[in-house]
């Protein structure tokens, strides 16, 4: 990762939020989804219901855990202004490797929460719907990205109905790569972490697309 470790406060922030989803997710498992309650959680979490609210609003904000969201800083005002190389998928893919690195890495809860979604469709269409703002948050900030770039070149994004259709795309399929890396990640059973999966995907989505397939 090219990023520097995180710091022990920092490393023990993610610690207490990986232990509540555990504990959520393994009430879910062995006792049902009506045995899940903030209570419970923290017992099992060994926090206190007031620390539990500090990182989840519900409990079933710590079954579903975290979604990737853009960043709110100069990374999103970079990438919108061409940044950081110019190359769409290129940048899209840092953009989305800065949106992933606050998500808990361990394989165990995902396929707990797996196990858990299965069994809950209304708790898989929650996370279907925020994995759908996801993408319509991607989408306009590629729609803003070729507007900044139809200033200095007008035909370089097309008309906006156009741009608008490029950039749905363009979203799909960067939440694809997105996918393809998770389920990479998931199954080496090594230590590699998502991000360096997701930087994989997007060098191999670049070497697709920048040549004839045969």
């Amino acid at each position: 990762m090219s990023d520097a470790e995180p710091g022990l406060r920092e490393r023990k922030r993610r610690a207490t939020r990986l232990a509540i989803q555990q504990a959520a997710l393994r009430i879910a498992i062995e006792e049902g989804l009506a045995a899940v309650t903030v209570d419970e959680i923290s017992r099992r979490a060994d926090v206190s219901p007031r620390t539990f609210f500090n990182y989840f609003p519900n409990k079933e904000g710590a079954i579903l855990g975290d979604d990737p969201t853009l960043p709110d800083d100069d990374t999103l005002a970079d990438f919108v202004a061409g940044g950081p190389t110019g190359d769409l998928l290129a940048d899209l893919g840092a953009l989305l490797v800065h949106s992933t690195r606050e998500l808990i890495e361990e394989r165990g809860l995902i396929e707990e929460r797996q196990q858990v979604l299965r069994a809950a469709p209304e708790l898989f269409s929650r996370r279907m719907e925020s994995m759908k703002e996801f993408q319509v948050a991607i989408e306009g900030a590629i729609v803003a990205r070729f507007a900044a770039a139809a200033d200095g070149a007008p035909d370089a994004s097309g008309e906006p109905p156009e741009r608008r259709r490029r950039a749905r795309l363009a979203s799909l399929v960067a939440l694809a790569a997105l996918r393809h890396a998770w389920w990479e990640w998931s199954d080496a059973g090594s230590d590699t972490h998502l991000v360096d999966e997701l930087e994989r995907s997007f060098a191999d989505l670049d070497a697709l697309v920048s040549r004839s397939l045969v």
